[in-house]
């Protein structure tokens, strides 16, 4: 087992990455597991992360964000007889009948609902197969997997449906970007009408709905087939750092919220979450160039230390620690706005990287500190 910072997460496109680790070993039961900081992207600790396993259920988070962006909410969709047979966990759904898009995703999330899985994707890409081939391809290029192949969109089992913690983690990083998907994922209970069943859906996390209560929790998925044991997925938020855990392959669902609960407990107690505003301007070394952000920088460090900012010459932006080590670097030339600047008059060149200077928004990135 590692436990470190590992960079993977590609939408702010990072220079470098660097191990930083807390002194500390899980005993996790599940066969593999992982905790990031869902803004950063940074792995604070994992087992097996990369190791591909079959994720049951989880595969409807993936189903749902691609739903949610390359669908109409309010469009209804005409459930097929294929999809009202489905096998597994289902939300009751007739031949012929007619439900909103967006209904179908919540009761898939909440429910796990198959038959809603597989009505989705025939109205999203016409059939199963067509909906596969387009969600593989939007979690390769859109999400940048790399080791996740799915053949059904609800996870039932398949020996080539495969994922890994790490390959999930990004997914729900990805998903939890976009607030119709945060919405779902969070609700604890969802009145349900339809032709043949009225009720109130209430998730199965059970985090998410008290039965195991957790300061934080903001959303849940789980899953469970016996080639794949309990699988699990988790968000929870503190003050200003949001956590995921990912757990695969539990001998049991006791076990899978004990390993979450560690895992969350790990990441809320060690490491706490930093931000650089886009509203900063930044600075060479050198002052030969400026640089205006594109967007927030997000980075995550152990809360016993108090990080600094050091941009080179070359634009590189590294977060540093109180040894001096860089625990993430910023190639500043794809993040920010880049401008040749003068130095002014009153500083000389060869001062600057000699005295440490303190940074503040929204000045930032003297060389040297």
């Amino acid at each position: 087992m590692r436990k470190f910072f590992f960079i993977f997460i590609l939408a702010l496109i990072p220079f470098a990455s660097t191990t930083v680790s807390a002194e500390s070993d899980l005993p996790l039961n599940s066969e593999a597991g992982i905790i990031i900081d869902a803004k950063s992207g940074n792995v604070l600790y994992e087992k097996n992360m990369n190791k591909r396993m079959y994720p049951a259920s989880l595969t409807k988070v993936a189903t749902a964000i691609y739903a949610i962006e390359h669908g109409d909410q309010n469009e209804l969709v005409t459930i097929s007889k294929k999809a009202a047979e489905a096998d597994g966990s289902s939300v009751f759904i007739e031949p012929g009948e007619e439900i909103e898009l967006s209904k179908l995703i919540a009761g898939m999330l909440i429910n796990s609902g198959n038959d809603a899985a597989i009505a989705i994707a025939e109205h999203m890409s016409g059939s199963e197969k067509l909906f596969m081939e387009d969600l593989n391809e939007f979690l390769r290029k859109e999400v940048n997997v790399t080791d996740t192949h799915f053949t059904n969109p609800h996870g039932l089992f398949d020996k080539d449906h495969v994922t890994t913690a790490s390959d999930l983690a990004k997914i729900t990083q990805y998903a939890m970007k976009n607030e119709t998907f945060r919405e779902y994922f969070g609700k604890k209970a969802l009145p349900w009408e339809v032709e043949t069943w009225d009720t109130t859906l209430v998730t199965h996390h059970k985090m998410l709905k008290g039965e195991l209560p957790y300061q934080g929790i903001t959303g849940g998925k789980t899953g469970f087939v016996s080639k794949s044991g309990y699988t699990l997925i988790s968000t929870a938020t503190r003050g200003e750092q949001d956590l995921i855990a990912v757990t695969l392959k539990a001998p049991s669902d006791k076990v899978a919220y004990s390993d979450t609960e560690l895992l969350f407990n790990y990441g809320f107690n060690n490491f706490k979450s930093g931000k650089i505003d886009k509203k900063s301007k930044l600075f060479s070394a050198d002052y030969s160039n400026s640089y205006t952000l594109n967007e927030d920088l997000y980075y995550t460090h152990l809360i016993s230390d108090q990080p600094s900012l050091k941009t080179s010459n070359d634009g590189i932006l590294s977060i540093m620690n109180q040894e001096g080590e860089a625990i993430e670097s910023f190639d500043l030339k794809k993040v920010a706005d880049v401008r040749n600047t003068v130095l002014p008059a009153p500083i000389k060149k060869e001062t600057i990287n000699d005295k440490p200077i303190k940074f503040s928004v929204p000045f930032l990135g003297l060389g040297g500190f």
